[in-house]
């Protein structure tokens, strides 16, 4: 049997849970990454480039070992974007992913840098940056045919809204990895990292999702929006912080440190890195690797159109969300980078932050499955043998 698969734009910043999201991602059947857009993010845009170029090279080794190997037009577009946010200063994870990103791993061992000199291609190559790529690849495509992962800072989705918002607008949903939404933040006590790492493109982003509605008559609108060349409402869904889909170190040593893929071998060389710096900086015997949770989220949302049909998918059945009015706050000394919404509890007659337009319509999830995640991602990208 065919599997239709969903056209996916990945906007990352590998990162040690990018680079686990990029391997779900391109080892599952539902998903054909078009392209890999590169931001600012865990580490500085050059040590970003790095670790996507080491991933795609393991990904490349990986289908070698299984006499897989994709024609390079079929590989994804990898394009270099934005090195800063829109307005706030730098902000890097190093401290958690390590200076490269990547667990240090390249001062380990050269074998990781020497990767991508064998010559062979992983990915096709770009004089785009990473917002125009976003836009080539949804001009070029049917209308909500395209969805797109963020999964670092938005700089990138902001600044391809900004430059077109009526192509922009024929995403079929922006599915984002980030906020803090009713819990405490992670890099402040009232801010996650991404939303932290840039507050003023998370804002814009939140804010394309006015107008939204999850029916059929949206969709409708929405298409016939695009078709007259109009900017029509996104669909934005955020996965804020959770504990949920965490891996432990039992599963970690069970599952992952026997496999002697191409594929494990890089996830075992910064792993062991992870697992020691969540020990000493946070004493838990975890790993929460966000971004791969938020891709089985993107992949279970697949089937569903936006148009409110999509009645017992795997969403449905494993993800319960609610729609919010979300904004980022921009400008506060304690709490740039908040997550905000009105939960007062009662209706007001004119919107809730003062303005005159239409609320945000943000699609926020408030739990998923996590032991589903951690066997399904497992199983996934963690095959004992390639053969």
């Amino acid at each position: 049997m065919t599997i239709t698969k969903e056209s996916v734009i990945l906007d990352t910043d590998p990162g040690i849970d990018d680079a686990l999201a990029m391997f779900y991602l391109l080892m599952n059947p539902k998903v054909k990454l078009t392209a890999v857009t590169l931001t600012h993010g865990n580490t500085n845009i050059d040590h970003v480039k790095r670790n996507a170029e080491t991933v795609l090279h393991v990904m490349r080794k990986q289908r070698e070992s299984l006499n897989q190997e994709v024609p390079v037009e079929e590989l994804p577009v990898l394009a270099i974007g934005s090195a800063t946010p829109l307005k706030a200063n730098n902000l890097f994870a190093t401290y958690f992913h390590g200076v490269d990103g990547m667990g240090d791993i390249y001062s380990k061992n050269s074998y990781w840098e020497d990767l991508a000199r064998e010559g062979k291609p992983a990915y096709q190559t770009t004089e785009r940056d990473a917002a125009d790529e976003i836009l080539h690849q949804l001009k070029h495509a049917d209308p909500l045919s395209i969805s797109i992962l963020a999964v670092g800072p938005l700089t990138n989705i902001a600044l391809a809204y900004q430059r077109d918002p009526v192509t922009f607008s024929r995403a079929k949903r922006v599915v984002v990895m980030g906020g803090a939404v009713d819990t405490p933040g992670n890099v402040t006590p009232m801010a996650e990292f991404n939303f932290r790492a840039d507050p003023d493109a998370a804002d814009i982003v939140m804010g394309t999702s006015k107008g939204f509605k999850h029916s059929p008559e949206g969709y409708s609108t929405r298409l016939e929006l695009i078709e007259q060349g109009k900017q029509a409402p996104m669909h934005v869904v955020v996965l804020p912080l959770s504990s949920e889909g965490a891996i432990s170190k039992q599963e970690y040593q069970e599952r992952i440190v026997p496999v002697k893929t191409p594929v494990g071998e890089l996830c075992n060389a910064f792993l062991v890195w992870t697992f020691e710096v969540c020990s000493k900086l946070y004493n838990i015997e975890t790993l929460c690797p966000y971004d791969a949770y938020t891709a089985l989220l993107l992949v279970d949302m697949i089937s569903d159109k936006g148009d409110g049909k999509n009645e017992s998918s795997d969403f449905d059945q494993n993800w319960v969300s609610r729609y919010l009015d979300l904004h980022v706050e921009t400008k506060g000394e304690y709490t740039l980078g908040m997550s905000c919404y009105d939960n007062r509890g009662w209706d007001l007659d004119e919107p809730a932050w003062g303005d005159e337009q239409a609320a945000n319509h943000v699609q926020v999830i408030v739990r998923g499955n996590g032991p589903r995640f951690a066997r399904i991602f497992l199983d996934s990208v963690f095959a004992m043998s390639v053969q």
